[in-house]
């Protein structure tokens, strides 16, 4: 070990990173070759080959990923001992990954881009896939700076902020067959045709809806599944589906008009939405801007943790699932939207 520089160590962990030699040399600003001639010292100092190519990039080793969690946590606790604890926006050329879910990032890249990162040009922010069952891995491994998104499985090395709240509801065409009905039953409910949301990655694994429902011993009848928000409005008007989403998804959409709000027959638990960094960045003052720039750009969008309990909709629809409100108030709180309340159902849908 005794031939191992640091220089060679930010190399392998830009390698690491990008999966790419020449993505990797562009990351550095230094040339392809120089990248190259360092690996092969590395090489030599490890015996072992590190890397392996494959198309369209490398492909690590076992050992290279055995190592790069070490390297980058030295790398970030090095960084943080020598940097000034100063970050200038306007001449920074930081990189940061991040990962969060279609439904965030739609809602997260326009205001970052145009509002919040118009004063600092030289920045780079880098979408990576983001699922559920992967996001607290690629903090650890130091793949990713920021992650946004459900987050239940605690970590010491991990640090979370909430920012939302999520309730689920039941959302479907206004000529639902379903809306005919004085009440949805729970049987009704379950035995509709589903459209399902699942973003794990895992085939196989649950939403997390339904592992509330396995939980109670129930089943609904999913015929379909996508893994974006972003497509249920659309399948849902065109179609006799239904799905569990959360309002903001109905509510956001250019098909708010030919949908149907009600809730769900099931009480589901609203869940946290969170910004998830690990330890190692959590005092850096460039991570520390970062997760400033992406909250606000979340909450320009989004209803935030702060003003959700003065959310309009939200606040009509708790009236409604303790049977206080009327239709005519869900109403007045999403205009755009039909939102029918247990009790209130054979009102006809409301529309502008």
């Amino acid at each position: 070990m005794a031939g191992i520089d640091l220089n060679l160590l930010r190399i392998f962990d830009a390698v690491m990173t990008e999966r790419n030699v020449t993505r990797a040399s562009n990351t550095l600003h230094i040339t392809q070759p120089a990248v190259s001639n360092a690996l092969n010292r590395l090489r030599d100092v490890l015996d072992d080959p590190l890397f392996v190519r494959t198309h369209g990039g490398v492909n690590p080793t076992h050992k290279a990923q055995l190592i790069w969690p070490i390297v980058r946590d030295a790398l970030s606790k090095l960084n943080s001992v020598l940097e000034t604890d100063t970050f200038d926006p306007a001449t920074s050329q930081a990189d940061f990954r991040l990962a969060m879910s279609e439904y965030l990032a739609g809602r997260t890249l326009g205001p970052l881009l145009h509002a919040r990162l118009g004063h600092a040009p030289g920045v780079k922010v880098h979408l990576r896939p983001f699922t559920l069952e992967t996001a607290a891995l690629q903090l650890e491994r130091g793949e990713i700076d920021l992650a946004a998104g459900v987050y239940s499985v605690p970590s010491p090395s991990l640090r979370s902020q909430p920012f939302e709240t999520l309730s689920f509801v039941l959302v479907m065409c206004k000529n639902h067959r379903l809306l005919r009905q004085d009440a949805i039953s729970l049987d009704d409910f379950l035995n509709a045709r589903h459209l399902a949301v699942n973003i794990f990655g895992t085939p196989g694994a649950p939403p997390l809806v339904d592992k509330e429902l396995h939980a109670a011993g129930l089943h609904r009848n999913i015929c379909f599944t996508v893994n974006q928000f972003s497509l249920l409005p659309e399948m849902l008007a065109n179609s006799d589906l239904v799905a569990i989403i959360p309002a903001a998804v109905a509510f956001d959409s250019a098909y708010s008009e030919s949908l149907a709000v009600v809730d769900t027959p099931f009480e589901f638990e609203r869940r946290a939405l969170s910004l998830i960094w690990h330890e190692r960045t959590d005092s850096l003052s460039a991570h520390q801007w970062l997760r400033s720039e992406v909250l606000a750009a979340l909450q320009s969008h989004g209803r935030s943790a702060r003003r959700a309990a003065e959310d309009p909709l939200l606040a009509a629809m708790r009236e409604a699932g303790s049977g206080r409100a009327s239709t005519a108030a869900l109403a007045s709180a999403a205009p755009d939207c039909s939102v029918i309340c247990e009790g209130d159902r054979r009102a006809p849908p409301r529309s502008r």
